[in-house]
């Protein structure tokens, strides 16, 4: 039966939006009638393009073994001389890594009977077969000899190499000393027709401008057999010296002397002498680390240049100091780590070298640090001469170290008179790393003449503060006037901002901003680099009276819009959010998700970092929201919104977690009541266990049901309460049970101000189980809220709070099976449901035995369908992020920023017969203040800093990241 539509579609709507010429989709198209049976032959393509874009549905294709009447259309389209040509590569890319998924004897040789079959109809000879099955494995591209593990794929080839005959094995070696270098292909030679094992390495060792190769492939032979392969090597070696090829002639000899060091030693310093003098430059290094890249392999070898400078040093010294200063006065390349070696083989001496490096434009960046190194009296006062250097990054670089000079600060003050802006900036820099009253002093003095926006702004950024006056409107006065005279607010910011057009601004007094102050406000506004308040506009800011200004604000917004999202225009969109009133808010918001849908996420995050600069509650509210919905998708949208929370609670001077706490909307209700009007008579809305509106009358008796007697208005008005408050429910469920999660404290009075006291939050207070801690950060009891808002614990006594408790809410974790019974018996009794998994939450104590252990193996036996598996981890909060160590390597993780911990399990994908499957590997919890990097895949996991024994992880984090897992296994096949 051919495929149906809906098989096919999500394959080509990933191509669709490629397709600038409609004709191409249309043949497309053709391919989908043919593979769906609507037509009897395969399209016939004419045109490259079109042909390559065939290759789409390759993705349909199984294992041989499994190929089905389906598969053979697919075959069939692809048959097409042209179509083959162009997705010969990507079939094979498809096709030959499924080759070594396990199977039984006789699928498997069908499987390659099949391929193999398919291959000789489109013209391919055994040795083709052959040689294509080693490329596409993409096993062969480092310098591993030892013995073949074998799998399917290498089964198949062993016996097809071995058996060949000798004109097919001809054929191997004409391919592969053409290919270069292959692992693979040398031990199956080797395994199959040892005879040829030398002709093939003569070849290899022999080419020229093969020096990571040469060398690397050289000195894992010298290690796996030197008896046999050293005459092999002394033979290349002395061929590649008389072409001449430099870099392999000096990696070459450099092997050779550590065996026969008598033989070789001069023979090794000439060549460093003529690498060094014929042959050195950037692209000769590049060339050597870009074979090095290519093999993917690092080599224990140092790189050529280092090499030759390290046998100049340690053979003739002073000979050698002579050559090198020259060699710098000729500017000739060299490696960073050349210039480490100087300065390990000859300490103060060094000084002389590694300055004239400087001098002669190598790399600041590497040579200063190893100065710093050596007696700082013998290069402290030349470095002031590299205040004066063109490149602004030797200047930036110097001032780190001249900060450390007993003269620093005369000096620097110095220099912040002199006429260049970028001698100025340097001198600043060097003042604001010294933590001096007298620093900060020369700082003040010079903050309001420097004209160097970049000297300004890192004044500023060390001082903490601007000019201040008595009030916000002498400060912000006296700033403009200073910018003015800087010559700030001499003409428009941007050639194309009018700024004389821009809508009028107003003061809290009423007046209207002069122009000046517009343009100080952009001025300073686009001297931002994150989403954030200039230190300097903050005071004029202060007094915008902004329920009068929305217009302004709109209008900077429209001005952001024209500029396409342009990064650089983002303090447009800053201003915006700061100046604005609610419609500021409402459009920032409905911008955002616009955005997001386009997938213009770079304009989402510089909005919801508006929108958290508008600092509404509103506004608030709907970036908490944001920081927790993109989590896990998105992220960069999430973190935005995470920065802009954490932003508006720094300026509020409260943590983030307080602030949430603010934001959450009451929606006018006041004490938990919201009155309305019925024919003239008051009622009152409230919120009930369920989150619902009900209504009592004015002598608060409950009614069934909301009376239909009001107006349509007050029935709309109410229709959109329930609806915002069940929108506000969804958020703070999912916002309390991260809280859960992480366990956090809150101080009884901010839990009773924020629980007892709010409409939405006081249902929560009744229906989670609550646990008080004492100062010492012991568990004192489990409590509940009643609806009269007193505290009792299980026996139903009164709670009381001591001094300097604190409430979390309560993990079942810290609770006995005894507790957890009778607490839940409570709870049914008294009618409370639950608002997320509490009492019922599944928990994972860590095992004493394996406190001290940083590994967990208990989860290495789970494979899901890998769709199956994201959503499940998904919706606990795991991310997914694919692994740098090759193909189908990957992990989830999971993150407590409170914390700064990050769990992470390891997954590899596995191909079965239903498709690809996700397999979960290693368990580990890592320190996130130690990670060097993303990943810790190294075979030496468990001696890594960063990872942590299991008995110091927080036990709710511990039981939270074992049991997400292990809840998985209701959906799981044992792998």
């Amino acid at each position: 039966m051919p495929y149906t539509k809906e098989t096919i579609l999500p394959f080509i709507e990933r191509q669709q939006q490629l397709y600038e010429d409609s004709s191409h989709y249309a043949q497309l198209q053709d391919g989908v009638a043919f593979l769906t049976g609507q037509t009897i032959h395969p399209p016939v393509c004419t045109d490259a393009t079109v042909a390559r874009e065939m290759g789409v549905f390759v993705q349909l294709l199984k294992l041989p073994d499994q190929w089905d009447d389906n598969d053979r259309l697919v075959l069939q389209l692809l048959a097409d001389p042209l179509v083959w040509q162009q997705c010969r590569d990507r079939f094979l890319q498809h096709v030959v890594p499924m080759l070594d998924t396990p199977g039984s004897a006789s699928a498997i040789v069908m499987r390659f009977s099949y391929f193999t079959s398919y291959l000789q109809q489109r013209g391919c000879s055994t040795e083709d077969i052959g040689s294509i099955l080693i490329i596409y494995s993409g096993d062969g591209h480092n310098f591993d000899l030892a013995p073949l593990k074998f799998t399917p794929l290498r089964k198949f080839l062993q016996d097809l190499i071995k058996s060949a005959e000798w004109p097919t094995v001809d054929a191997y070696l004409r391919t592969w000393k053409q290919q270069g270098w292959n692992s693979l292909f040398f031990r199956l030679l080797s395994k199959g027709h040892p005879e040829r094992e030398t002709e093939y390495l003569e070849y290899i060792l022999a080419q020229p401008d093969k020096g990571f190769v040469n060398v690397e492939l050289s000195r894992v032979l010298l290690q796996l057999n030197t008896g046999k392969y050293l005459p092999l090597i002394e033979k290349a070696v002395a061929h590649l010296a008389t072409l001449p090829d430099y870099t392999a002639q000096l990696c070459g000899y450099y092997l050779l002397a550590q065996y026969q060091p008598e033989a070789y030693q001069p023979q090794l310093l000439k060549a460093a002498y003529a690498y060094l003098q014929e042959y050195n430059s950037s692209i000769t290094g590049q060339a050597f680390r870009q074979q090095q890249i290519a093999m993917g392999s690092a080599s224990s070898l140092p790189a050529p240049d280092v090499i030759a400078v390290g046998q100049l040093l340690r053979q003739e010294r002073q000979q050698a100091i002579l050559y090198l200063d020259t060699h710098l006065d000729e500017r000739k390349y060299l490696h960073p780590e050349a210039f480490q070696l100087i300065q390990q083989e000859l300490g103060n001496q060094a000084v002389p070298l590694l300055l004239k490096a400087i001098d002669n434009d190598y790399e600041a960046k590497h040579i200063f640090p190893l100065l710093t190194r050596l007696d700082a009296s013998l290069y402290a006062e030349r470095l002031w001469d590299f205040t004066l250097h063109k490149l602004k990054s030797v200047r930036m670089l110097v001032a780190v170290i001249l900060a450390e000079h007993p003269q620093a600060l005369e000096r620097a003050g110095l220099l912040l008179q002199h006429k260049k802006a970028e001698q100025r900036l340097t001198a600043v820099q060097i003042l604001c790393r010294l933590d001096m009253p007298e620093a900060r002093q020369l700082l003040q003095q010079a903050l309001q003449q420097e004209i160097n926006d970049d000297a300004r702004d890192l004044m500023l950024e060390t001082l903490g503060h601007t000019f201040a006056g008595e009030d916000d409107t002498t400060t912000a006065q006296q700033l403009v006037a200073f910018a003015k005279k800087r010559h700030k607010l001499n003409r428009p910011l941007e050639k194309w901002l009018d700024d004389t057009v821009l809508p009028p601004l107003y003061l809290l007094n009423g007046e209207a901003l002069t122009l000046d102050m517009k343009r100080f406000l952009l001025y300073r506004m686009s001297r931002i680099e994150e989403m954030t308040v200039d230190m300097e506009a903050r005071p004029l800011l202060r007094l915008i009276d902004r329920t009068t200004s929305g217009d302004f604000s709109m209008h900077l917004f429209q001005l952001y819009l024209s500029r396409n999202g342009d990064a650089k225009a983002k303090y447009l969109l800053a201003l915006a959010g700061l100046t604005g009133d609610d419609r500021m808010a409402l459009t920032l918001e409905q911008a955002i998700y616009q955005w997001i849908g386009e997938k213009r996420l770079r304009m989402a995050e510089h909005g919801v970092g508006a929108l958290a600069m508008h600092g509404s509650k509103q506004a608030l509210h709907t970036v908490e929201f944001l920081s927790r919905k993109y989590r896990v998708r998105k992220a960069n949208v999430g973190a935005a919104a995470l920065a802009g929370m954490q932003q508006a609670a720094a300026e509020l001077g409260i943590s983030m977690h307080e602030l949430g706490d603010r934001i959450v909307p009451d929606f006018g209700f006041k004490d938990m009541l919201l009155p309305f009007d019925v024919k003239g008579d008051t009622y009152y809305l409230y919120i009930d266990q369920q989150f619902k509106l009900a209504a009592i009358n004015n002598r608060q008796r409950k009614l069934k049901f909301i009376p239909v007697a009001i107006t349509a208005e007050t029935k709309e008005r109410i229709k959109q309460l329930g609806k915002a408050i069940a929108e506000t429910v969804k958020q703070q469920t999912a916002r309390l049970e991260h809280f859960l999660v992480v366990q956090r404290k809150w101080e009884p009075a901010q839990w009773q101000q924020c629980f007892l006291h709010h409409p939405v939050m006081f249902v929560y207070a009744t229906r989670l189980l609550w646990a008080l801690y004492d100062a010492r950060d012991q568990l004192i009891t489990g409590f509940q809220c009643r609806n009269d808002r007193s505290l009792t614990d299980l026996h139903g006594r009164l709670v009381t709070i001591p001094a300097g408790a604190s409430i979390r809410v309560l993990h079942p974790l810290y609770l006995s099976n005894e507790a957890i019974a009778q607490w839940k018996q409570r709870f049914a009794e008294d009618g409370i449901e639950a608002v997320f998994p509490q009492l019922d939450r599944p928990v994972a104590a860590i095992p004493p035995q394996q406190a001290d252990t940083t590994l967990v193996h208990d989860f290495e036996d789970i494979a899901l369908e890998s769709t199956l598996l994201n959503k499940h981890m998904e919706q606990k909060g795991w991310k997914l992020s694919e692994g740098a160590e090759g193909k189908y390597v990957y992990a989830y993780h999971k993150t407590d920023d409170e914390n700064q911990l990050e769990v992470i399990v390891e997954m590899s994908s596995i191909y079965k017969e239903e498709g690809f499957r996700y397999k979960l590997g290693t368990l580990y919890f890592v320190d996130k203040t130690k990670m060097r990097q993303r990943w810790s895949r190294n075979p030496d996991k468990e001696t890594d800093e960063c990872l942590m024994p299991l008995g110091h992880v927080p036990p709710v984090f511990y039981s939270e990241a074992i049991t997400d897992i292990a809840v998985s296994r209701q959906k799981v096949e044992v792998a």
